[in-house]
């Protein structure tokens, strides 16, 4: 999540859906995040 300087959310980049569990990184290349979780069974990686 981001947030502006006086707390309104302006990303959200929550998995509602709860498939990818616990995110605990992100690590940002040109093209893509890729998403660390204590409990996913693999990477999880997301368009830029």
């Amino acid at each position: 999540m981001a947030f502006t300087e006086d707390g309104k959310v302006v990303a959200d980049l929550q998995d509602p859906s709860g498939a990818y569990p616990e995110t605990t990184a992100v690590t940002e290349t040109n093209d893509r995040l890729y998403i660390q979780s204590l409990h996913a069974k693999g990477l999880g990686w997301m368009p830029k």
